[in-house]
């Protein structure tokens, strides 16, 4: 008997009218990230993958798929600067002189000017000794942001959107503006069928990490990123949302429990920090090995920055004051 042949793999699929998922793979530990095609006047590109030679492949065996080429490709909205989202938008902007299409404070991370690159290595250094971080994590730490950058072109952003606005050439669409996981963060809307498509912002198998980010402007406070996160899902969690079409994994068909299992996830998370507190004040860094005791060594950004964002929230509340000894900060608990 002979043997059955293999079924060809598929790499794109039409998720609802007008709106075509591509599954590219990534080297990160969050796995393969969705991008999508919309069709109307002018074919959009969500999003890119990463800059490798495996995602390139499938990106353009997944546009055929969907009975289009690379080049009718008219822009490109990127979602957020990470370089799984849009590592290949410079690439793609070559071939077929597509717009890019963002937020406004997409802009520097996409261009990646010396100075800018600089200014972002100098805030993590501060940032990292402040929060007490061992000097060879700082270093760590510097050698893979290095790395990231190998992921993404220096690119440009053409048309920067704000929120509520009408993407150009979908008149069905517009752009929500959801910080936290991101400064830069968009999310795209179509209200007559409830489609979301969230990037990072509403992930239903993992919860997006509100990562710390410098402020553009470098005489302002850091972002309150857990802060920006919440009140952007609790603006979400007020829209007509029928389903979330996600930047990782399958789709969210109940963003309204979701959203609410995730803002008292946070809370949970503070009370731990209480806790540890109890006995004494403790660094940023110290908090981080006691939340996160097995994956702090190889997330410590990601890792980080969840405990940065839960104390800002507590002292947002008053119940934490902070204490600064020789540039490092400790916290303890207002009893007062």
């Amino acid at each position: 008997m002979k043997n059955k042949p293999l079924n060809k793999q598929q790499f794109a699929k039409k998720v609802k009218d007008g709106v075509h998922q591509i599954v590219l793979p990534t080297t990160f530990p969050v796995g393969p990230v969705n991008v999508y095609l919309i069709e109307g006047d002018a074919l959009t590109l969500v999003d890119t993958g990463p800059k490798t030679d495996e995602a390139w492949e499938i990106l353009i065996k997944g546009i055929e798929e969907t009975g289009y080429h690379l080049k009718d490709i008219k822009q490109i909205l990127i979602t957020h600067h990470h370089s799984d989202h849009a590592g290949l938008v410079e690439r793609i902007r070559k071939i077929t002189g597509a717009q890019t299409l963002g937020h406004p404070l997409l802009q520097p991370y996409i261009e990646l000017t010396p100075k800018f690159t600089e200014y972002r290595n100098q805030f993590y250094y501060n940032l990292y000794k402040s929060c007490g971080v061992p000097e060879e994590f700082q270093q760590n730490f510097a050698r893979q942001q290095k790395l990231f950058q190998h992921l993404i072109d220096p690119s440009q952003v053409d048309i920067k959107m704000a929120h509520r606005q009408q993407v150009p050439g979908l008149k069905d669409w517009q752009v929500l503006y959801t910080p936290g996981h991101s400064q830069d963060h968009l999310s795209l809307f179509r209200q007559r069928d409830g489609v979301l498509l969230g990037g990072d912002h509403i992930i239903g198998h993992i919860s997006s990490n509100a990562l710390i980010e410098p402020p553009l402007d470098s005489t302002n406070e850091r972002p309150m990123t857990l802060v920006q996160y919440r009140t952007a899902l609790e603006m979400c969690a007020d829209e007509d949302i029928d389903i979330v079409f996600t930047g990782h994994g399958e789709p969210v068909t109940n963003h309204r429990q979701l959203i609410h299992e995730r803002l008292k996830s946070n809370w949970r998370r503070t009370e731990k920090i209480r806790q540890f507190l109890q006995t004494g004040p403790k660094t940023v860094y110290e908090l981080t090995t006691l939340l996160f005791p097995t994956i702090y060594t190889k997330e410590l950004n990601l890792t980080l920055s969840e405990t940065i964002g839960h104390l800002d929230l507590l002292k947002l509340l008053h119940q934490v004051r902070v204490t600064i000894i020789e540039g490092i900060s400790y916290y303890s608990i207002c009893n007062d």
